[in-house]
């Protein structure tokens, strides 16, 4: 999915390091609290990211000053316009995923990540598409046949024009002919519950979901479990559904995976961005962050600099064409 990752480092001597970038280098900054918007309510993924980030970089002293997270509901787009238009002083920041580019190609968004200064990719998920237990497709290629031979006829629940809606849009690509109906369900828990519910036919969870809905506490398989899995959508398989074949291993050329950006308000000094990339990238050293990845089977990528920004340009040129068609269903 990425030509450029940068690996976590690891180890005291290394952290130690990573917090030294975090202030010493950009004594002038900060002076004063940070202020990172969550664009969605209490909860989500992108509110869990940011405030272990938070928590970390208070916990292990790599800043001076504190972080203050502020939750804005509603459409992701007006807490995002809020840091868009901010003072670009170097003390308000964004965390938000792939839904900017989404909205901006789908038409619901006037603006996009290039109006932003880019800060960081901390960390990334993939996603899996699923189906009922009972549903009678046990493969990718089964729930593909059924949507070429009767059209319009599954219905697949998503959130329309955001992540699960994409990412759907990509697996019905990969089969000639096939096409689902997609429904306005919600995020991953409405879609579990309307799958189980017998409300859609289809959707697709992140990894974390699945483990949550199909493992026990000790990672065997729940007989009780009500859905299924068909695939990953990772490069790789995941480690904790290790039996879960990759979509490029079955043959379609689908790769869906999620990273959590940090953005800044376009002409914020570069001291800030810099400085505020350091202390993310020496908190993603931090033990609570790298327990964080594993509980939720996160990719530890971090990138910064010319790397993140060749890595936002690739990943526009290839979601761009999906979110334009996601926008038309």
């Amino acid at each position: 999915m990425r030509t450029t990752t940068t690996a976590l480092f690891a180890g005291t001597a290394l952290l130690a390091a990573g917090m030294s970038m975090a202030t010493p280098a950009h004594a002038e900054w900060p002076e004063k609290p940070i202020r990172v918007i969550v664009p969605f309510g209490p909860g989500g993924t992108s509110d869990q990211v940011t405030r272990t980030f938070q928590i970390a970089i208070q916990e292990n002293d790599i800043l001076p000053q504190p972080i203050n997270v502020l939750n804005v509901g509603g459409h992701y787009s007006v807490g995002a316009r809020q840091v868009m238009e901010a003072e670009p002083d170097g003390y308000t920041f964004l965390t938000l995923h792939i839904a900017l580019m989404g909205g901006e190609a789908g038409g619901m968004l006037d603006f996009g990540y290039r109006d932003f200064e880019p800060v960081a990719t901390t960390g990334q998920f993939c996603l899996t598409p699923v189906v009922r237990k009972d549903s009678g497709f046990d493969t990718v290629d089964d729930l593909l046949a059924a949507a070429a031979a009767e059209p319009d006829s599954l219905l697949f629940g998503a959130n329309l024009g955001a992540i699960n809606h994409m990412a759907g849009i990509m697996l019905q690509n990969s089969e000639p002919d096939a096409e689902f109906r997609f429904v306005q369900i919600g995020g991953g828990t409405a879609n579990f519950t309307a799958l189980t519910g017998a409300q859609i036919n289809a959707s697709v969870l992140s990894a974390a979901e699945v483990i949550n809905f199909t493992k026990l506490p000790d990672g065997s398989d729940n007989p009780e479990a009500q859905i299924k899995p068909l695939a990953y959508t990772g490069p790789e398989r995941n480690p904790k559904l290790p039996d879960l074949p990759t979509m490029n291993e079955l043959g379609r050329d689908v790769e869906f995976c999620v990273d959590s950006w940090w953005f800044a308000p376009k002409g914020t000094p570069a001291e800030a961005i810099e400085g505020f990339a350091a202390a993310l990238e020496a908190a993603a050293q931090t033990e609570a962050v790298q327990t964080f990845y594993e509980e939720r089977t996160f990719n530890p990528i971090f990138l910064a600099g010319d790397a993140l920004a060749a890595s936002l340009d690739e990943t526009w040129e290839r979601i761009e064409p999906v979110a334009k068609q996601a926008g038309q269903q």
